[in-house]
């Protein structure tokens, strides 16, 4: 028998609350979730004017979010019934204390690892013929005092620079390597590069850290709004004059945080330990509330030992 009693992973699509999970591997199958993807009520301040058309503004808040959940209990028989029931009975009990709801749901707080404390208000099941069944349906609701959807973990996207060959080109390594006819790969050719949309949904700032792998020469991270370049932030030469490059296993990293100074520090391969270099390109982008911006490599020289790759990330704060 499968028990409910699962981590929450992060997988997108589940949830988990005192213990079990809904969704992926899980016995509980989420059916209908409200209250996530909605905004809070209002709590609105506007004042009745006396003679006179309208109203004066008041400055709004936001109520606590209600979030109601509808979930199917797969169970084989009865003793699994039971096993599940109990379960889903200790997880979703009165208590004191406000405990977390973590979830991962495509659109909501950009389907980032979320969080939201909550106390459970209502648990409700009916035995009808679906009971009977051992696929009971379960609605509970839960209550937060706070508004606020917090994302756990950072958004990471992938990155790729643009290559002459997308392996690497032809190599010819040992006399007589070459043999007639000669067939060109139907992959051979121009590989463009690999662009990631950054998009800070949230309603604060968040900090941005990239990360530029090898091979490449003059790495650089390049932003974009609306088509125009916006930031550019890279190494192109040592302070000596001769060019940045980047081996294989080798990575800059570029950190800016929502608040303070940006930081490049370069890895040697299979090195823990960085050191910090000076940027060439300072044109920084931050990740600002609200903000969307294009994030791709660019290269001095293009590489034909394969394409240099990577990834942005950043750190939302909370959503409505």
């Amino acid at each position: 028998m499968k028990s409910a009693r699962i981590p929450f992973a992060g997988v997108p699509w589940t949830l988990g609350y005192g213990g079990v999970l809904l969704g992926g591997d899980s016995p509980l199958l989420p059916v209908r979730v409200d209250g996530l993807a909605a905004m809070p009520d209002i709590k609105a301040h506007d004042l009745e004017l006396v003679n006179y058309d309208g109203l004066l503004p008041g400055r709004d808040y936001m109520r606590g979010r209600v979030v109601s959940i509808t979930f199917r209990v797969m169970a084989d028989s009865s003793e699994h019934l039971d096993l599940l029931m109990g379960e889903v009975a200790a997880a979703f009990t009165h208590s004191r204390n406000e405990r977390p709801l973590e979830f991962a749901l495509p659109g909501v707080a950009q389907g980032a690892w979320a969080r939201v404390n909550g106390r459970v208000r209502k648990r409700d099941s009916s035995i009808d013929e679906t009971y009977g069944q051992f696929h009971p349906l379960v609605d509970v609701q839960l209550d937060c005092a706070e508004p606020w959807i917090r994302a756990v973990h950072p958004i990471l996207k992938q990155l790729e620079a643009s290559t002459d060959f997308q392996r690497g080109g032809f190599r010819f390594q040992r006399r007589g390597a070459l043999r007639m006819p000669l067939n060109i790969p139907r992959n051979g050719g121009w590989g463009p590069p690999r662009r990631a949309m950054l998009t800070n949904g949230s309603m604060d700032d968040a900090a941005l850290s990239a990360e530029i792998r090898g091979p490449i020469e003059g790495p650089t991270l390049v932003c974009r709004e609306n088509g125009a370049v916006v930031g550019r932030m890279g190494v192109q030469k040592w302070p000596d004059g001769t060019p940045f490059r980047l081996t294989a296993g080798e990575r800059l990293v570029v950190e800016v945080p929502a608040v303070g100074s940006p930081t490049l520090t370069h890895y040697a391969d299979g090195t823990s330990t960085g050191t910090a270099v000076p940027p060439t390109h300072t044109q920084w982008v931050r990740a600002e509330a609200g903000r969307t911006v294009e994030v791709s490599i660019e290269q001095t020289k293009t590489s034909y030992d394969g394409a240099a790759s990577g990834h942005v990330e950043w750190q939302p704060g909370r959503f409505v």
